[in-house]
């Protein structure tokens, strides 16, 4: 006897209502209670049509619909799997609140599917807040862990440390938190992340080799290159200057065209012409100005019209991180216009709330952190959509319509990044 999944689909619609509604009732059946009650209904069939089992064909009827169930279990796993990453811990045991602990005799080290590690430092805590098909969202609540990140095509990664959260594609770092103090260190190896939280209007962009400190009592921000004997403070609101047409390989190039005019449509033409742009391995190998650059010189409305959704989330990006705030909302809006059911063009809602809130800081934000919350509830940036509508709400509306926000924050994320401030919300007399 053997068992085939397929012929659920044999069902009528009533049966297959039927099958549905006790699905939803009972749960997921696991592989050993599947066996148990295709034995029982083959027993049962056998007796009602008169026909006794003898124990030997009853052990192997047995043994044939387990190993169907299980080779239909494991089919199950290997479908699973492909959805959403895994990830197993060694070297160290996960906690009761599902945290690790690093400490003199262990080093915990969290190996992911796609070949991701994370290790902990001597004295370092953390743990795996969520995991998706793009990546993980892992929380450092204090001491160093060291990344190492796989660049994929979509990859979406976030490291939140404190109040800060750490916007990864593929790279190299080190990262470490002391609450005690306050401060957030991050050494960056290889690759490009950016850094959002409480002192920066945007992303503090970071490139390969740099070195960032944020001090939150003093309201410090120092990056530096690593070998840098000194570092030279920086100040997370001001932008960086614009690259002057730097290409891929540092040459000059001369300006983009404006929008509109004469020479936009033979650079569309160009541009269709062009090899597939590895943007997303520019963006990991920190080529920020080089992404941008060259869409410009292509012509910004063609690329607009005419480039992949991957292509233009890493030109988002690289324009977020290197403060181009024009090109980063002209890249997300095209984004949600032509892939709005994509989960790019759902994350494109939040990131327009980011950029808003930096250029205006009210309620073009708060509209925009709404509708991602709406359309993306259990996704990558739930948590951090959710802490900033609950600050501009107590900015624009007052105490009491943030409290209701806040509330709903701790009972959804109660580890998260804003749960503190939501706390004192709560708490608040």
């Amino acid at each position: 006897m053997s068992f085939d999944e397929g012929r659920e689909r044999e069902l009528g619609p009533k049966a297959a209502q039927l099958v549905e509604l006790a699905r939803q009732s009972l749960g997921t059946m696991s592989h050993q209670q599947r066996t148990q009650g295709l034995l029982r209904v083959t027993e049962r069939t056998a007796a009602r049509r008169g026909l006794r089992l003898s124990p030997l064909r009853a052990g192997a009827l047995s043994l044939g619909v387990a190993a169907a169930a299980l080779l239909a279990f494991q089919g199950w796993q290997r479908r699973a799997g492909a959805d959403r990453l895994s990830y197993e811990v060694e070297g160290g045991t996960v906690r009761q609140d599902g945290s690790l602990q690093a400490d003199a005799s262990s080093r915990p080290k969290v190996r992911f599917s796609d070949g991701t590690e994370v290790q902990l430092a001597e004295g370092a805590r953390a743990h795996v807040a969520s995991v998706t098909e793009q990546g993980a969202t892992v929380a450092v609540d204090q001491g160093e862990v060291h990344a190492y990140v796989v660049h994929r095509s979509g990859t979406r990664w976030l490291f939140d440390a404190g109040p800060f959260v750490v916007t990864v594609t593929g790279t190299a770092f080190a990262l470490a938190w002391a609450p005690e103090d306050e401060r957030l260190d991050l050494r960056l190896e290889n690759g490009a992340v950016a850094v959002s939280g409480p002192l920066s209007g945007e992303p503090i962009a970071m490139r390969a080799g740099q070195w960032l400190t944020v001090r939150l009592r003093t309201g410090e921000v120092l990056l530096r290159e690593l070998n840098a004997q000194k570092g030279a403070e920086v100040s997370p609101s001001a932008a960086p200057p614009p690259s002057e047409g730097a290409g891929d390989e540092g040459t000059g190039a001369a300006p983009a065209p404006e929008p509109g005019t004469a020479a936009a449509a033979p650079r569309a033409a160009a541009l269709a012409a062009e090899p597939k742009r590895d943007w997303a391995g520019k963006l990991a190998a920190g080529k920020l100005d080089a992404i941008v650059d060259e869409a410009q010189r292509g012509g910004l409305d063609a690329c607009l019209a005419e480039c992949s959704s991957e292509e233009l989330s890493a030109l988002a990006d690289a324009a977020r991180y290197t403060r181009r705030s024009d090109v980063a909302r002209r890249a997300l809006l095209s984004q949600r216009r032509r892939f709005p059911s994509t989960h790019r063009g759902k994350e494109a809602a939040f990131l327009l709330g980011r950029i808003a809130e930096a250029q205006e800081g009210g309620a073009a934000a708060l509209a925009w952190f709404e509708t991602y919350l709406k359309e993306s509830p259990q996704g990558a940036y739930a948590s951090e959509a959710l802490g900033r509508k609950m600050v501009i709400v107590q900015r624009l509306q007052g105490k009491a319509q943030a409290e209701i926000v806040a509330r709903e924050y701790l009972r959804r994320f109660p580890g998260g990044t804003y749960a503190q401030a939501a706390r004192a919300l709560v708490r608040t007399p």
